[in-house]
This record gives structure tokens, sequence and C-alpha cells, in this order.
């Protein structure tokens, strides 16, 4: 009901805001509901909803990682030797 989603503190060293992905499921009825906008800086994520009624929604959020080194899930090897992860 508050149309904005506060990320962790700890995210600031774990995760590339560029790369961040939000899903939305609407709960009880369609709400036409969208990210307005992405605030790294505040942490919050800022969502909109048709007519400006309060959102009621299940989120999952997805980033990449910039702790630690990118996962090569495909690469042009022929066994497992030849994979660019440790």
């Amino acid at each position: 009901g508050k149309n904005v989603i506060d990320l962790p503190d700890y995210w600031d060293g774990l995760v590339d805001y560029e790369t961040l992905t939000v899903q939305l499921t609407a709960i009880g009825a369609h709400q036409n509901v969208i990210i307005k906008r992405i605030s790294p800086i505040e942490r919050r994520i800022y969502l909109q909803s048709q007519g400006g009624m309060p959102v009621d929604c299940f989120y999952h959020i997805m980033a990449q990682r910039k702790d630690v080194p990118n996962l090569v899930v495909e690469y042009e090897g022929k066994c497992v030797e030849d994979s660019p992860n440790d």
C-alpha cells in the first residue's frame, strides 16, 4: 500500500543497480502497476498504479552481483576443463 519498495542497505556493495529487474504481480485486481523509477541513492523502487490507487502486489527483484565474477552459463568448449568458471 506504500507504492514504494525499500531495498536493503547491504545491497550497495553487492548489487549493480543498472542490472536491476523487478517482476510485479498484482493482488486482488488488475492495477496497471508500473515501475515509476528506481533510486539507488535512496535504495528505493517507486511504483505507480492506474488512477494513483495504492499498490497491492507481490514483487521479485533480481540484479547482477558486483562482488563476485560473472558466471558464464554457456561457453564454446568441449569439456568441463574448457569452462571459464572456477
